[in-house]
């Protein structure tokens, strides 16, 4: 029962970079992300998911340099979204592999994805909004250091959630 869902993020993962760039080295290579993730998905074998996700989103950006085409929020947000929930209902899958599943707690993980992809894309647009204040008051010389110490935050950020204890 787990397994539509993941076919379903997979199916959009494929469909954000022939949007950007309808060519044929872009659809040879979603074709082969899309395979190995129905033998992933059919299978619920990690390994075809992980590569179909890095595939597809070595696409994604194949798609975007070709096309020279500017980081549409909307899409990438939605591909970043659609890989998380692709890898996390694979998981799931594979947890619940031989268990029987009934329809609430499907609906239970839908209403917990909507809330986080809800989450998700209001965090980027009130970051999006600080960024374009902030970048006027920024100067551009000091511009390389913000960025170098947002990204030291990040990584330190992930870093306290993956060892579930805060390192200051």
């Amino acid at each position: 029962m787990m397994r539509v869902p993941a076919a379903v993020f997979a199916l959009v993962m494929g469909a954000i970079p022939l949007g950007v760039a309808p060519i044929k080295p872009v659809a040879i290579g979603v074709g082969v992300g899309l395979v190995l993730a129905a033998v992933g998905i059919a299978g619920l074998w990690r390994w075809p998911v992980l590569a179909a996700a890095c595939l597809l989103l070595t696409d994604y950006t194949a798609a975007l340099w070709t096309a020279r085409a500017p980081v549409n929020i909307g899409g990438a947000v939605t591909f970043g979204l659609a890989l998380l929930l692709l890898l996390q209902s694979v998981e799931l899958a594979r947890g619940l592999r031989g268990t029987r599943v009934e329809a609430r707690l499907v609906r239970s993980q839908i209403a917990a994805w909507s809330g986080f992809a809800t989450a998700t894309l209001g965090v980027t647009l009130l970051g999006l909004a600080l960024a374009g204040g902030l970048a006027a008051a920024i100067p551009f010389a000091a511009a390389p250091f913000v960025a170098a110490l947002a990204a030291l935050g990040v990584v330190l950020a992930l870093t306290a959630i993956v060892s579930g204890r805060p390192r200051v």
